[in-house]
């Protein structure tokens, strides 16, 4: 009984291939036979090996073939096999590695706190500037006659308006070298601030009725500029150079 059990026990299948699977393929497609079903042939594999193997085949089905044929007919032949595509799973994301630091934080609420403060120290300069003006007989504005000489005052002036036009490069072009030009021009635009305010004697007072009676035709002196000006100018050149310092180290 025990030989004739064995006898009788049925053959196990075959087992299913990657090649067994394609030769099937090739072979629906070549009868026009449409599968709606996965086969014996490829029971069993994964989707990726079962999708491969309907690859393999309407490619070699199709054959060569300029571009846009080939891609046709793969069209048309590719419905037979349409019941044996299957979704590949997707794969779990691999842990994210550490990468390399990542940009320094931006500096653009320094680099514009700089070029605020910058405009309105020069706007505070501008009205000391136009305080110091004087018309001559022919109506010509001039500065007025100082402790300080008049080229340190122009050149206090003129350096201010050019640093500023180098912050503004610096902003459109964000090339760090600007920045440190400008921080340069801030610490020569102090020199010269310092030297405007400690050679500078009292602005010229009003003449008393008699003296003005007595005194040669000559340029008006300008209007005494104000010493909160003066000040709020001090203070605001402060804020400026910090600030352009500030974020020319940022920027590094």
């Amino acid at each position: 009984m025990l030989l004739a059990g064995c006898g009788s026990s049925r053959p196990l299948p075959p087992r299913a291939t990657a090649d067994g699977c394609y030769a099937f393929a090739v072979r629906a497609l070549q009868r026009h036979r449409t599968v709606t079903a996965i086969p014996p042939a490829c029971r069993g594999l994964s989707s990726a090996q079962v999708n491969e193997a309907v690859d393999r085949a309407i490619r070699a089905a199709v054959g060569p073939l300029p571009k846009a044929a080939e891609r046709a007919r793969a069209a048309a032949e590719s419905r037979y096999l349409a019941g044996l595509i299957r979704p590949v799973p997707a794969q779990p994301a691999a842990p994210s590695q550490p990468g390399p630091p990542g940009p320094a934080p931006s500096t653009l609420p320094a680099d514009l706190a700089a070029l605020a403060a910058w405009i309105a120290t020069a706007a505070a300069g501008g009205y000391l500037l136009a305080g110091r003006l004087s018309r001559d007989p022919q109506g010509q504005r001039r500065l007025a006659a100082s402790g300080t000489p008049p080229p340190v005052i122009a050149a206090h002036a003129g350096l201010g308006v050019a640093g500023l036009a180098v912050w503004i490069a610096y902003l459109a072009a964000a090339i760090p070298a600007l920045a440190w030009i400008a921080v340069g021009v801030t610490f020569l635009l102090a020199g010269l601030g310092m030297a405007t305010l400690l050679t500078a004697s009292s602005d010229v007072q009003p003449a008393a009725p008699a003296q003005a009676a007595q005194a040669p035709a000559g340029p008006r002196p300008g209007r005494r500029p104000p010493v909160i000006v003066i000040a709020l100018h001090g203070a605001l050149a402060t804020a400026t150079i910090l600030l352009v310092l500030l974020a020319a180290i940022g920027a590094a």
